[in-house]
């Protein structure tokens, strides 16, 4: 079974959701899928797990606000569904190599980024997640 439609919908569905808390039963409604089957369908055809997928997506779309909105840090943080500094912090080095004050001066390249083939979203261009040295 051909699994791009059901991919395309979770990720359409997440990008429209990602200021907000990911109500799994949601997501399960919207696909008609478990969300067992879900993860196991999403990391077998993207490589990644659904919860790093929300995760890159999250701090993706902060760095952006980051960079091109004057809020502070802990707002924009928490505008993402981050409720402490420094678990923002932690997410956002491991995700960036940059701590959000870090990325703030620094200005690494953030950009249009194709999701799927029929999504795109902001992304960081060419990141590199620190934690294992692979690209996410």
């Amino acid at each position: 079974m051909d699994y791009f439609l059901t991919v395309s919908s979770i990720i359409i569905y997440l990008e429209n959701r990602i200021q907000e808390k990911i109500e799994y039963e949601e997501l399960e409604r919207a696909t008609g899928f478990s969300i067992a089957h879900i993860r196991d369908v999403f990391v077998t055809k993207t490589g990644m797990t659904l919860s790093r997928y929300i995760l890159v997506r999250k701090i993706s779309n902060a760095a952006y606000e980051i960079l091109y909105n004057s809020q502070s840090i802990m707002n924009i943080a928490t505008k993402y569904g981050f409720t402490n500094y420094d678990t923002f912090t932690r997410a956002f080095k491991r995700i960036t190599g940059l701590t959000p004050s870090e990325f703030r001066k620094k200005r690494p390249p953030v950009g249009k980024i194709k999701l799927c083939a029929c999504a795109f979203g902001i992304g960081l261009l060419n990141p590199i997640n620190r934690e294992d040295g692979n690209n996410v």
